[in-house]
């Protein structure tokens, strides 16, 4: 059996593959620490959203007042809650994913499938915050209020972009930690 010998290590290719890990791990760490940040935020939030129904609850049992706009505002903070916690669910893994079929495939056809399909997620994700940015735009132009606080409803859908900017950003960290998996693997 022979041996084939080693593709010789340029140093542009060397210092091309510093790089883009530099990139990477300065990507990870904004990521990750804003991914952090957004994530205490929504707990206090909900922590606050618990509370309030307390309250509310409480006060409709024992003194027949319910706090005046609960279920209103628990609505307008469950949609930043839920905003400012996706990028951070995605960093620890915890979505659902589905991989009976793609299991079966070699380890380098699965980073190039997830390379592929974090790329398509980035577009999704970028067209959506766009959206949402035209939505709250649009929110703010028509000066809609909530129903019972009168709260301008734009200022909570505004809040969301947030975290859909943090939650594109961890799937760029994805594409680009996959893409580096598939470079190297063929450079093995």
């Amino acid at each position: 059996m022979k041996l084939k010998p080693k593709k010789a290590c340029n140093h542009s290719e060397i210092k091309n593959k510093t790089r883009l890990n530099k990139c990477i791990e300065i990507t990870e760490k904004i990521t990750i620490h804003f991914n952090n940040i957004l994530h205490k935020i929504s707990s206090m939030i909900l922590l606050f959203m618990m509370l309030l129904t307390i309250a509310d609850v409480s006060g409709r049992y024992f003194f027949n007042k319910p706090i005046t706009g609960t279920y209103e505002l628990t609505g307008l903070l469950l949609a930043i809650t839920v905003f400012f916690s996706l990028g951070k669910a995605q960093l620890m893994n915890n979505h659902i994913e589905i991989d009976v079929i793609t299991n079966k495939f070699s380890y380098k056809i699965q980073k190039i499938l997830q390379s592929c399909i974090s790329f398509m997620v980035i577009i999704l994700l970028v067209l959506m915050t766009w959206q949402l940015y035209e939505y709250s735009y649009r929110l703010y132009r028509s000066e809609e209020l909530s129903g019972d606080l009168g709260l301008p409803v734009y200022i909570f859908s505004a809040i969301t972009i947030i975290g859909g900017i943090a939650f594109t950003l961890t799937y760029l960290l994805d594409f680009l930690q996959s893409l580096v998996k598939v470079v190297t693997w063929n450079d093995s």
